[in-house]
């Protein structure tokens, strides 16, 4: 399919992507979610097959030293696998999306038949999320430069 990047953003690792001939229904974001909150995470790594694998919240955006219990997602423990960056992370109660999957801590391993090649392998309980409310500071940065409408 055709695709168009309206703007992009590397402070945010965000961007926005027009696709041709496509209209969907809008998400619906949830800014604010509490410790321990089931999370689904959606990914189609590689651009191949859907994957889905659920988690809890592990980690909210908060300041140094601040014990926070509810607020923006920072890090889920849904373990993804590669190519799953730009997935969505979604409450498992009401479907709303909470974050985009930015990335994940990896463990190097060596192979004992090639000890010069090393895997990196995700650790689970390490996907670290751009939360919704960053997205929604950057879709209204764009609405305010005219580059795009909710309308």
């Amino acid at each position: 399919m055709k695709a168009t990047v309206l703007a992009g953003s590397s402070d945010a690792d965000l961007a926005l992507i027009e696709v041709e001939g496509i209209i969907l229904p809008p998400v619906k974001f949830k800014e604010v979610v509490r410790l321990g909150d089931e999370v689904w995470v959606v990914a189609f790594p590689w651009g191949r097959r859907l994957t889905l694998v659920s988690g809890v919240v592990s980690q909210l955006v908060s300041d140094e030293g601040e014990v926070a219990l509810e607020g923006p997602v920072r890090m889920v423990d849904a373990s993804v696998s590669y190519g799953s960056s730009g997935g969505g992370a979604f409450e498992a109660a009401s479907g709303e999306l909470i974050g985009i999957v930015e990335s994940y801590r990896t463990a190097q391993v060596a192979i004992p038949e090639a000890p010069e090649r090393v895997l990196q392998i995700p650790v689970p309980g390490e996907t670290t999320v751009i939360s919704s409310r960053a997205i929604l500071r950057f879709l209204a940065e764009l609405e305010a430069r005219g580059v795009y409408s909710r309308k």
